[in-house]
């Protein structure tokens, strides 16, 4: 997760339209509707902690490897991109970048273009974040909302696969075997970026909870897991929160027997403990609050729809077995 200012910006679509193998069935009609309108299809790959990569071009060059963050109102570079490809910061332009773990102001860099498949963002504007961070050393950047957000996303567990399509085609459908999940919107502060809200029940108890696929594991304040009797004193994990800009460590786990929200169950669910900077900075730290993080949503074919504010799951689809296990790989030449 990572929230700042994000500037608008075009994005120059090809004429042609490229086919998604995947088939949905539109309610109320016996007939299937193959939705032949994505405007780019590409590969993702989930790195060990789960979250999803794509590659991208970057001014021509690459690829270079972004994770998706549905909780980041703007887009980034890590400083190790910038360098490479002799990206100028912009004077006296600076932007608050909240995180999830630690808060900081940084660049702003504008780029030629950010292509990715056929789709190419023309001059995005981004921010350029340090790369001494455990996110940074094998990855080149974030892609946010003021990227995603111009489409509807949608994400193909079996086919690893993330198709881009035109907002309004599936803003007009709903499809049956797929569970739409409301999202709702909190701003960090009056007139800045959004964040995406899902209410759910961990154990039969409701709880607030950030729709975040920059984030590798699921998380609660300390708020939250005291209302599903866990006391502090229980400490059952020894792991390490990574975000975008730092790191922390957590001494405590809760396994849940069962998250659910609108007609969607997921079973034997873990979420690190913290009270994290993020839950001060959305001023709700004295109440239940979690994290939703990718490897909660990998496990079934998903589609984040913006323009309605919602998130379809595919609830007739078996789930995935979501342990993450990436085979050691060596980083691709660049440039």
């Amino acid at each position: 997760m990572i929230a700042g200012m994000s500037s608008l910006n075009g994005v120059r679509r090809p004429p042609g339209f490229i086919s998604l193998a995947a088939v949905f069935i539109l309610s109320g009609c016996a007939t299937t509707l193959d939705l032949d309108g994505a405007l780019t299809v590409v590969p993702y790959r989930l790195e060990r902690d789960g979250r999803i990569v794509v590659e991208a071009a970057v001014n021509g060059a690459g690829p270079f490897e972004f994770i998706l963050d549905s909780a980041a109102s703007i887009s980034a570079v890590f400083d190790g991109l910038r360098n490479r490809l002799s990206l100028e910061v912009i004077p006296g332009q600076v932007v608050k970048i909240r995180g999830a773990v630690a808060s900081g102001e940084f660049s702003l860099v504008d780029i030629e273009s950010l292509t990715l498949g056929t789709e190419t963002w023309v001059r995005p504007r981004v921010v350029s974040l340090p790369s001494d961070t455990e996110v940074a050393r094998d990855l080149d950047g974030v892609l946010g909302v003021d990227f995603l957000g111009r489409y509807a996303v949608f994400f193909s567990a079996g086919d690893r696969v993330i198709g881009l399509y035109p907002p309004e085609l599936v803003a007009q459908q709903n499809y049956r075997g797929w569970s739409s999940i409301p999202l709702s919107i909190r701003s960090i502060a009056k007139g800045g970026p959004a964040v995406y809200f899902i209410d759910i029940e961990i154990d039969g108890h409701e709880v607030s909870a950030v729709f975040d696929l920059g984030a590798g594991v699921n998380m609660i304040n300390w708020k939250g897991a005291r209302s599903l009797g866990i006391k502090r004193s229980r400490m059952g994990s020894n792991q390490v929160i990574i975000g975008a800009i730092d790191a922390m460590k957590v001494l405590a786990r809760l396994d849940a027997r069962e998250v659910t929200t609108a007609g969607v169950r997921w079973r034997n669910e873990s979420f690190a403990i913290a009270d994290l900077e993020i839950f001060e900075t959305l001023m709700i730290a004295d109440e239940p609050t979690a994290i939703l993080g990718a490897t909660l949503f990998t496990q079934r074919d998903f589609i984040i729809d913006f323009q309605r504010n919602r998130l379809l799951v595919n609830v007739g689809q078996k789930e995935l077995d979501h342990t993450v296990t990436a085979p050691p790989r060596e980083r691709k030449q660049r440039l």
